[in-house]
């Protein structure tokens, strides 16, 4: 018995990696349990579909965030990679990850919870029971005095009521078992959706299909994946000082949709504002429309034999397939007390807390996101062990039901329902701030004008919560600037030499260090992002 403090961890995906890594630095024992043979979760790839595995990564996945932007804190990708990455890559990061800070020998393979409820002497203690079964369906059950569960929770996949679905003669199947686009070979496909899936699945079928069309509801953003310059859209949106006015970063992000296609001409322009809008990551996709491979179709309403109909009246004939990539429910099936109401209302502090007497359960990335899920889930773990270990002290269970029923308020207002997506860069920050990972003005000052320029105005990467705080990282800096520098391209093989640049005189070198300053007073005066979601 070694006498720490146990933590059970549901899954060893990305989030449960993480968290295993937090609970080792902060004096925990992680036992992580995996239900299938190999960690990774989504990134774990294999050609058959495993059953309850929600999303699934398909054959020519690649990555919408670049490698700087979805890393984790204190471990970068290799800089010889490209900045947006296969889904080999992100699975060997992941190994590597594994093998980095010694997580392997916390992880056990091949082992599924059947149940998670409250132990005997919860009251007292806030412990929780875990069963669970091997590859042999043998059951145990122990006792753990934490839990944190980092399973995904979107693996239900979701497929609205359409009036004569039953009637459809051709098939109708759902993105999360999709793989290539080969099944759709010389086939008319109805794609259904309007977000990141929905682009991916429409352009690997047009690759196959006779005709692709596509549904897209309510419209979409489409985003590019490379902004001005080849630069990757996440480096050049992604930054604080983007966030202080909503007005002016939502005008950004249209006006950058809109340079590489005009929405409306197009067909997918959104009919609500930009701040209830879905954003869609895709390169291939206006290639695809501009060229008619991808025709944009209004919403559907009816399916017959070989028919769909859609809103405006419009009647298509011949329809083979039908395909929808319209995200999943939120499901734990393994927990004795659900925390989501039947209207999909969840009660959860900050998105990690169910509400209850003791915080010795949580949930590790259970949110979407308009940005880079692994640095969010890597923040979540931290600060959880931190409540954990007691170094971290939560409000009174009233605050927190009165700050997770104003989110859930402003959420609905917003959507019109229970839909959990929290802008990335201002959640994360609040976490950050509250966990003492976020700079004060001193720690700005002493960090020098250079970071704490970019801290403001250049891009908002991960490593940044390794400069001050618990469990600082000495190299945080250094994968600061090389990011900097080179996070927007890989290495090529072929090389061409910059032209010469004469270097600045010092009345010019004086006005640029006046200008940060001058920037960085504005910045730290402006420096509260006030449109979280709660």
């Amino acid at each position: 018995m070694s006498g720490k403090k146990k933590v059970a961890i549901v899954g060893a995906g990305f989030a449960g990696l993480t968290a295993i890594k937090s609970c080792l630095e902060e004096g925990l024992e992680p036992v992580c349990l995996e239900q299938y043979d190999d960690i990774g979760g989504v990134w774990y790839y294999t050609k058959e579909y495993r059953e309850g595995q929600g999303a699934r990564a398909f054959d020519y996945l690649t990555t919408n965030i670049s490698r700087e932007m979805i890393a984790f804190s204190d471990f970068p990708y290799p800089s010889n990679l490209p900045p947006f990455l296969s889904r080999t890559m992100v699975y060997d990061y992941a190994h590597s990850y594994c093998e980095t800070f010694g997580l392997r020998k916390h992880i056990h393979l091949r082992t599924r919870i059947v149940n998670i409820k409250k132990a005997t002497d919860y009251n007292t203690t806030g412990r929780w029971q875990v069963e669970t079964m091997d590859a042999q369906k043998k059951t145990k059950t122990e006792v753990y005095d934490f839990v944190m569960i980092c399973s995904g929770f979107y693996k239900k996949p979701r497929i609205p009521s359409i009036e004569g679905m039953e009637t459809f003669k051709g098939t109708i199947e759902h993105s999360y078992k999709f793989r290539d686009g080969l099944p759709y070979k010389d086939k008319s496909v109805l794609v259904i959706g309007n977000s990141h899936s929905s682009g991916d699945v429409s352009v690997e079928s047009s690759c196959y299909a006779k005709q692709v069309y596509y549904s897209v509801g309510d419209g979409m953003l489409l985003m590019p994946l490379c902004a001005r310059n080849g630069h990757p859209w996440d480096l050049a949106i992604l930054r604080r000082s983007q966030m202080w006015n909503p007005t002016n970063f939502f005008k950004l992000i249209v006006d950058t949709c809109n340079e590489r296609l005009d929405h409306r001409q197009a067909g997918i322009a959104p009919s609500t504002p930009p701040s209830r809008t879905r954003i869609m990551l895709n390169d291939r996709a206006q290639y695809k429309i501009m060229s008619g491979r991808i025709k944009v179709v209004n919403r559907l309403i009816r399916l017959g034999p070989h028919e769909a109909e859609f809103d405006d009246g419009t009647v298509l004939k011949d329809l083979d397939a039908v395909l929808f990539a319209t995200g999943y429910d939120f499901s734990i099936d393994f927990l004795d007390e659900p925390f989501q109401t039947e209207d999909r209302k969840l009660s959860l502090y900050k998105m990690m807390f169910p509400l209850h007497q003791h915080h010795t359960l949580s949930v590790v990335g259970c949110v979407d996101s308009d940005g880079p899920i692994p640095p969010l889930a890597e923040l979540q773990s931290r600060f959880i062990t931190l409540v954990y270990t007691g170094k971290l002290r939560l409000p009174s269970l009233k605050v927190m039901a009165d700050v997770t029923e104003k989110m859930n308020a402003d959420i609905f207002q917003t959507y019109g329902r229970y839909k959990y997506l929290m802008h990335n860069l201002p959640y994360r920050d609040d976490i950050a701030k509250q966990m003492g990972v976020a700079p004060s003005l001193f720690d700005l000052i002493k960090a020098g004008p250079r970071l704490a320029y970019q801290y403001y105005y250049g891009p908002a990467f991960p490593y940044h919560y390794r400069l001050w705080g618990p469990h600082p990282w000495s190299g945080a800096r250094e994968a600061i600037d090389n990011a900097t520098n080179h996070g927007h391209y890989g290495k090529q093989m072929r090389h061409v030499q910059a032209p010469d640049i004469p270097a600045a005189n010092p009345f010019l070198r004086f006005m640029v260090v006046f200008t940060m300053i001058a920037m960085l007073v504005l910045a730290y005066q402006n420096r509260e992002i006030v449109w979280l979601p709660w």
